[in-house]
Parts: structure tokens; C-alpha cells; sequence
């Protein structure tokens, strides 16, 4: 890993980085080929390696194969079979991980394609990898592991497997590696129940974790990344854990609001349990349990007791400080054992099983260690205001049907002119009135009402826009909008966008901005970036009124700007009178053959 990829990793944040993003080059399909398996079926194949990777993940978009089936593999774990549009119906998703830094991704077409459709290129595009890694013990970028044999859990923490009253326990809890913000993220969560043990797969982890629906679709669970038995060796991958891949969001909350998470996850294991829960906060010195995934390693348990109150600030990814009320969170004093970045979202007990809070936050020190940190005390969110929040879905309140069409929405942005808005219908077959809350899921996705009424009688009518500015580049984006009624299961409109962009937009500098003579010498550099990701050239240039266009293919070593690409020109020049000086610049686009014009200026003494 590189230095920069070190430091990202070690970024400020309460959620623990787990790995990074990687872009493929753009003509990764080149590096595929078509192969007759034994029986003559036709298969592309295609080998894709992120050196010292601890676990690799794809981002597939335009994904579009119909009948046909695509695995990853590394000889001993395969993913897959990914079908039709993905596990959306959207052309989006991430495969579930394969714990080897080299991965063979492997497409068959359906039976029905013909040789046409076993010979072309295959009908999707991967986007990005994940390249997983994990922390040694401190936050500090030098401490960032390329090695499967290092472990970043303190050495005071503690195996669950060597208390036989919270073996139980460990059934519900689990590692969530998740992808957001351009990076992989560990968090901890736990398996809950509802009140009529409905068998519903809802999972609470903290909101600070996971807040929004790209990130919970990307999630997955690791249920049994753990010791076989106490003092049994531990596992030095996630290989052989017990997954779920998938999830949606059902609701969240801030810190400032309690942080919590809800997700519906697709399926669990059959050997995996429902965490029961208390609604009332345990009173002040009871003996509390957390059973957690500290420093994305294997499961642990810390021992602890709940202390005095207090407000707390919690740095978040972005820099900014938020506060945990006092109110809203629980304190813990941990007698035995620690959690660590990475134990966030995990289940606080009060008895085996009974979950009373979702971990929040923890000391962390850049000198000391976990262990070393006396007294150590953590914050909770208390499952007291996740129940008043979520209070229907644990409590397995009716669900109310609502149905919204159409499903999917696709619209066109050219040159940043905001396309028109379209509508879609909601519908129930419920006589009386059912509350409905919708959610955007993309920041450029509006919609015209987040709340509202509906019955058989009266249907409503919600309008789906598109902001431009938020999707400035041309390409296409895909994003959902979620319908949540009652507790029914959420529903969802596929939305995507395609922006085009037919005009470059070039953006003219002379730095710096200042020039000053040196030995007569006058010493500058002239730059020209594209921006909207379209090419063009440069056909003209003038300083002051002096043609200088022959000049052009010499100074900047080419009169091409690449779409997104920048040029420039390091000159010396001597007699240039002082004063403000103009540079000019004329160009034409490749395609469209549009022309454009720009001028910067320069003050020269």
C-alpha cells in the first residue's frame, strides 16, 4: 500500500476503516478472454489481483446478463452465481468478498445467446475494488497492516468462548464490512427480535455506522468469525465465517439523536439467534456485558459497569464534533476487557441475550493503547430511545401495503439542464388512512413530499427530480427512493440518470498570480484544465495581443486536452512590459466541434 492509502486508512472518524477503494483502468476487459470449458461451453474470464489485500470486493454497475451468471473465485471460496440486473434489479451492487488479494471473476452467458453473445464483451462494468486491511493497535498510518497474520485487537481483550453463560450470545452478533464514502468500514452489530419472535432478520448496529441505503446494501455479516473454543487457535481470516450479504435501511438516528441503525437484512444463517431487549435503561453500578468485533478482528466480550452520565463529543468522519447527550446514552466503565474502532454498533447486555445499548463511542489515545487507558469508560446508545424510535418494528405493528409505480425511473441530464420531473403513483388497498414517510437515498435525487396519507379512496401522487449540480460529471448514476408504511417491508424506485455533457469546460490560469523579474528574467506558468470531461484542443493563444498560436504544441508539449486532463507550460520570458498582462486562449472541441474562449491574467513588476 501506498503512503497516501496508509494515511486514509488511519483518517480521524468514529467508524474504523477497514480498506480501501481501488479504480480499475478503464480497459480492465481487455485483460478477460473467452475460454471453452470442457463440455464447450463458452466462458470470459478475467483475473483481477490487489497486492497484499487481506479480502477483495467487486462494484459491479451496468450490470445486465440476463440468464446468464457471473462468480468470483479464488480456488477455495466462491461468490455468486449474480444474475439478471443484480440482487437490486438496478445494475449496482457489490459481490460479497473473497478473502484473497487475487480473485478470477468468471461470466456464462445464457444458453440462449448464441455465439453472438459468447464472443463480445461482457454486458457489465466493474467500477471499483475493495482492497481489505485492518489495523494493528493505534490509529497512527505507520501501524497499517498488508499482513493476514496481524491482529489489531489489544492484547487484554478477552474471548467470548471462555464464558460458557455468554456462548449463547455470541449467536447474535457480528462483524458488518460495509463500503462508504469511497472506503471499506468495520462496525459491529447484533441480530434482534421482535416481540412475537416474527423471525423478521432485523439488525441494530449504530447510526454513525450506517445511515443511508447504498452503504446497507453493500454490508456484510460475519456471524461466526470467532474462536471454535476457548483457548482453540484463532482464525487468521473471515473465510470460513457464516455470512449474509445484503441489507436495507429501515430507519437511523444521529448522535444527536441516539444513534441507531436499523437494517432488514435478507436471510440469516439457521444456526444464528435473535437478541432479546429491555426498554428500560439497567439502573446506575449493574454489571453490563458488551460481545463485539474490536479493530475488524475476531469476536470478543468485555466485562463493565454502568457509571455517572455525562455528555460527550464524538469526532465524525468528515472532522466535525458532534455531541452525545447525556440523556440519550449510556456509560461504561469496563472492569475486563475493551472495545476498540470497530466494536461500534455492538450490543451491550444486561444478561445473556437482553440488549440495553449499541456502542457510540470510547477513549482513544495516540500514545496508549485500549488497555493502557485506566479508567476506560465508553458510551452506549441507550436501546431505550431506539425502542421509543422503532418502537413499531420491534413491536411487530401491522404492516400497511403500499404499493408505487412505476418501479423505475430513468432520466437525462445534458449540459446541466435540470430534466423534468416525473411522477409516481402510491396506492394502498386499505381502507382507512396509512402514513407513509419517504426517504431519497442519493443526494441528487428530490422529492416533492417525505410524509403523507394514503388510502383505497385516495391515492397520492409524489413528483421524483433530479438536481443537475449534484451530478456534475457526465456518466451514469443510479440511486433509490425508499417508501416505508407501518412495518411493511420497505419499497423501493430504482432511479438512474444519465449525464451527458457536449461542451468542455476549460478553466485558464497564469500562476503566479504576481510575477516578478528576476535577473530580467521573467519566470511563469500558464495551466489549462478541463473539467466536464469532454476533449478538446487548443487552436489559439495570445499574451498581450501577440500571436503566439505556433507556439502552442511547444510550450504545452501538446495543443490536446484530454476530457478531465490538464496542461501546462513552464516559460521564461524577458522585454514583456510591466503592468497586468493578458493571456488568451480559443479552443474547439473533438466531437461537437463547439468552440470556446478564456482568458487569464497575470500582473507583472
Amino acid at each position: 500500500m501506498s503512503e497516501s492509502e496508509r494515511a486514509q486508512l488511519a483518517g480521524p472518524g468514529t467508524r474504523l476503516k477497514a480498506g480501501i477503494h481501488r479504480a480499475l483502468p478503464t480497459e480492465w476487459q481487455r485483460s478477460g478472454a473467452w475460454q471453452s470449458a470442457l463440455d464447450g461451453t463458452r466462458l470470459w474470464r478475467v483475473a483481477l489481483r490487489s497486492s497484499g489485500s487481506l479480502g477483495t470486493r467487486v462494484e459491479f454497475r451496468d450490470f445486465s446478463v440476463g440468464a446468464g451468471s457471473v462468480w468470483l473465485y479464488d480456488g477455495v471460496q466462491f461468490v455468486g452465481p449474480y444474475r439478471g440486473r443484480g440482487p437490486y434489479d438496478d445494475g449496482h451492487f457489490w459481490s460479497a468478498s473473497v478473502e484473497s488479494e487475487s480473485v478470477i471473476l468468471e461470466y456464462q452467458p445464457a444458453a440462449t445467446a448464441g455465439t453472438d453473445g459468447a464472443s463480445a464483451d461482457p454486458p457489465f462494468q466493474i467500477a471499483t475494488i475493495a482492497h481489505q486491511a485492518r489495523r494493528i493497535t493505534r490509529s497512527t498510518a505507520a501501524q497499517i497492516s498488508d499482513s493476514t497474520t496481524s491482529d489489531g485487537a489489544d492484547y487484554c481483550q478477552l474471548d467470548p468462548n471462555c464464558y460458557p453463560d455468554w456462548q449463547p450470545a455470541m449467536k447474535n452478533v457480528g462483524e458488518l464490512l460495509f463500503e462508504d464514502d469511497g472506503a471499506e468500514y468495520s462496525c459491529s452489530g447484533s441480530l434482534v427480535a421482535t416481540r412475537d419472535n416474527s423471525m423478521i432478520p432485523y439488525l441494530l448496529t449504530a447510526g454513525h455506522c450506517i445511515d443511508n441505503e447504498p452503504a446497507a446494501r453493500t454490508v456484510q455479516v460475519y456471524w461466526t468469525y470467532q474462536t471454535s473454543s476457548c483457548g482453540a487457535t484463532p482464525p487468521t481470516s473471515r473465510a470460513s465465517s457464516e455470512t449474509t450479504t445484503g441489507a436495507h435501511l429501515i430507519d437511523s438516528g444521529t448522535i444527536e439523536q441516539g444513534d441507531y441503525s436499523l437494517l432488514l437484512l435478507p436471510n440469516v444463517p439457521s444456526d444464528v439467534t435473535y437478541s432479546g431487549w429491555d426498554p428500560s435503561d439497567p439502573p446506575m453500578a449493574a454489571s453490563l456485558v458488551g460481545i463485539h468485533h474490536p479493530a475488524a478482528s475476531w469476536k470478543r466480550i468485555s466485562f463493565g459497569q454502568r457509571t455517572s452520565d455525562a455528555d460527550a463529543a464524538v469526532e465524525a468522519d468528515d472532522g466535525t464534533v458532534a455531541t452525545a447527550p447525556a440523556n440519550e446514552y449510556l456509560q461504561i466503565l469496563w472492569n475486563q476487557g475493551r472495545t476498540q474502532p470497530g466494536s461500534s454498533g455492538s450490543p451491550l447486555f444486561s444478561g445473556p441475550g437482553v440488549i440495553v445499548g449499541t456502542l457510540t463511542y470510547g477513549p482513544e489515545d495516540p500514545v496508549y493503547t485500549a488497555c493502557e487507558i485506566v479508567p476506560n469508560v465508553v458510551g452506549y446508545a441507550r436501546f431505550s430511545n431506539t425502542y421509543r424510535n422503532l418502537q413499531a418494528y420491534f413491536e411487530d405493528w401491522p404492516a400497511a401495503g403500499i404499493t408505487a409505480a412505476p418501479a423505475s425511473l430513468s432520466f437525462k441530464v445534458v449540459d446541466q439542464a435540470a430534466p423534468a420531473a416525473q411522477t409516481v403513483q402510491l396506492t394502498s388497498q386499505t381502507t382507512g388512512q396509512v402514513a407513509f414517510r419517504i426517504r431519497s437515498d442519493a443526494p441528487w435525487i428530490g422529492v416533492s413530499a417525505t410524509s403523507g396519507q394514503i388510502s383505497a379512496a385516495a391515492p397520492a401522487a409524489v413528483k421524483i427530480s433530479v438536481d443537475p449540480s449534484q451530478v456534475p460529471q457526465p456518466g451514469q448514476y443510479s440511486g433509490t427512493v425508499t417508501l416505508l408504511a407501518g412495518t411493511a417491508a420497505p419499497q423501493y424506485v430504482n432511479v438512474t440518470v444519465t449525464v451527458q455533457v457536449s461542451q468542455s469546460n476549460v478553466s485558464a490560469s497564469v500562476t503566479p498570480a504576481m510575477v516578478t523579474a528576476s535577473g530580467g528574467m521573467w519566470s511563469f506558468e500558464m495551466q489549462l484544465a478541463e473539467t466536464a470531461g469532454v476533449a478538446t484542443h487548443v487552436t489559439a493563444l495570445k499574451i498581450d495581443g501577440t500571436d503566439y498560436s505556433a507556439d502552442i504544441a511547444a510550450w504545452f508539449g501538446t495543443n490536446h486536452i484530454a476530457a478531465k486532463g490538464t496542461i501546462q507550460a513552464s516559460l521564461q520570458a524577458a522585454g514583456l512590459p510591466a503592468g497586468a498582462q493578458y493571456f488568451e486562449f480559443w479552443g474547439i472541441d473533438d466531437i461537437s466541434g463547439q468552440t470556446w474562449y478564456r482568458v487569464a491574467t497575470a500582473t507583472f513588476r
